[in-house]
């Protein structure tokens, strides 16, 4: 059993952020230790926003705490999300910082949650400080095909596109392992299909087709990228190495996205039974 650091949004009803990464890592033999960043009633998929972000004061009291309590030391992985402010910025990086100087092997998961579809759906002020302040701490990044684009400045029509971006970061921040993008689309025009795509330092990309059975166009359902994060995190907690672990997580969630019905929640509770490693998958 590993200790995983989430730090990520919370919503009640469905299931993104934190939601999503406390019971997944659970599942998979793991102790997730959750800070909300912002805590709502439910995904804005759902039509009203009912809660809000944690003062930046709060929020800052509770990751200097872990340190205060020497709860640092004892933490393997740390994933971050969605970012309710700037603000939020700097005490993570300071939590990160002092998380390095405890733990030499440690493991930084950035999921960059800055948009989707063509556009930002934070404040410019937060993805600005995301790219300044953590991406380069980060070991792993998972941005989804409009951060990857937005990360690496430039347009991702294509695999080749986002082989090419990912690259680009891989070379930028020197600190940065790997990307594993998801939602790419194979050709321009979506006709070999979608998937999710790894690049690593030292590796080839190896690409990760959404269906063995032929090209799909799986469902975009809030919390997915969420999903694979921590499948992925829980993996290399596990033991597995980078490519074991991205192939695995990205087959995994493409399998519970696929039997979740409709768009708006992942069926997420009813098939937690496929992350349980100590009993056979059905």
């Amino acid at each position: 059993m590993k200790q995983i650091l989430s730090i990520q949004s919370s919503v009640t009803l469905g299931f993104v952020g934190n939601s999503v990464a406390a019971p997944v890592l659970t599942a998979m033999g793991h102790h997730p230790l959750a800070v909300d960043t912002i805590a709502l009633a439910a995904h804005p998929g759902y039509g009203t926003r009912s809660g809000g972000v944690l003062a930046t004061e709060d929020f800052t009291k509770i990751l200097q705490a872990l340190a205060h309590f020497n709860a640092l030391s004892g933490v393997d992985f740390v994933i971050t999300g969605y970012l309710g402010t700037a603000g939020q910025a700097a005490p993570i990086k300071d939590t990160l910082n002092a998380w390095r100087r405890q733990v030499d092997n440690g493991i930084y998961v950035l999921d960059p949650v800055l948009g989707d579809a063509d556009s930002l759906y934070v404040k410019p002020q937060i993805a600005a400080t995301l790219q300044a302040e953590l991406l380069p701490l980060a070991d792993i990044i998972t941005p989804n095909r409009f951060e990857l684009g937005f990360l690496a400045d430039c347009e991702i029509a294509d695999l080749d596109a986002a082989i090419d971006a990912g690259q680009k970061l891989l070379t930028t921040h020197p600190k940065l392992g790997a990307v594993i993008a998801t939602g790419i689309s194979r050709e321009a025009d979506m006709a070999g299909g979608i998937g999710d795509l790894l690049i690593a330092e030292n590796d080839a990309p190896l690409w990760l087709p959404a269906s063995d059975d032929g090209p799909i166009s799986p469902k975009n359902i809030p919390g997915g990228g969420d999903l694979l994060t921590a499948i992925m995190t829980g993996n290399l907690a596990n033991g597995m190495d980078l490519v074991e672990a991205a192939g695995n997580a990205s087959q995994m969630a493409h399998r519970i996205i696929a039997n979740s019905t409709g768009t708006r929640d992942l069926a997420l509770m009813e098939q937690l039974h496929l992350l349980d490693q100590k009993s056979p998958a059905s």
